[in-house]
């Protein structure tokens, strides 16, 4: 199923409720990063973006927007194949997971079967990939955890060296949980090694 531009494809996704989403960031009107935010208001539908723009700043932003991988053009077939393989595959084990995960300290709650986040009673909106990362992250409470046990838990074996992944949606959370970068109090950093998360 193809779209002309953002509005369209907006409106497909609510017609034809696809299993994965391919957005390229240049289109007329919206452009690729507006597209994103706005499915990201109303669906979690595994999204990979395509960009010939400068690669790193368009995949900061496109994971910014909730993307769950990011492409540079021009890119091989098979990669883009393998990827979205990736970006299903994930999103399945998430549905199918057996292990109802729990965690509530008062002030911040995780439902894994409920895919609910709650801070001080507050429903907060994470992407897929954020919900993920803080899943993980806590289900490892009080362990130190590297940056590639967390790229290769959280996005897969295929992603080994991307340690802009981590980095960025670290930072997103730390944000969303409403963390002082300076004193954290979920997310501490152990600087070249990876993260942590207080118990």
């Amino acid at each position: 199923m193809t779209a002309r531009d953002g509005m369209e494809g907006v409106s497909k996704l609510f017609t034809y409720h696809p299993d994965l989403i391919i957005l390229d960031v240049m289109m007329p009107g919206m452009n690729g990063f507006e597209v994103c935010q706005r499915i990201r208001q109303v669906s979690d539908t595994p999204l990979i973006m395509l960009t010939a723009l400068n690669h790193e700043q368009e995949m900061l932003r496109g994971l910014d927007a909730g993307a769950d991988d990011f492409l540079s053009k021009p890119f091989n077939a098979e990669v883009l194949l393998a990827r979205a393989k990736t970006v299903l595959r994930r999103s399945e084990n998430l549905k199918s997971q057996s292990d109802p995960f729990n965690y509530n300290n008062g002030d911040l709650t995780i439902d894994v079967e409920r895919r609910d986040v709650l801070l001080h009673g507050k429903r907060i909106k994470l992407t897929p990939v954020e919900f993920r990362l803080l899943t993980y992250l806590a289900r490892n409470a009080g362990k130190v955890l590297t940056f590639e046990q967390i790229l290769s838990n959280v996005w897969g074996n295929e992603y080994r060296g991307s340690m802009d992944y981590v980095h960025v949606y670290i930072s997103h959370l730390r944000r969303k949980l409403g963390e002082d970068t300076r004193s954290p109090r979920y997310i501490l950093t152990l600087h070249g090694v990876g993260y942590i998360f207080e118990k």
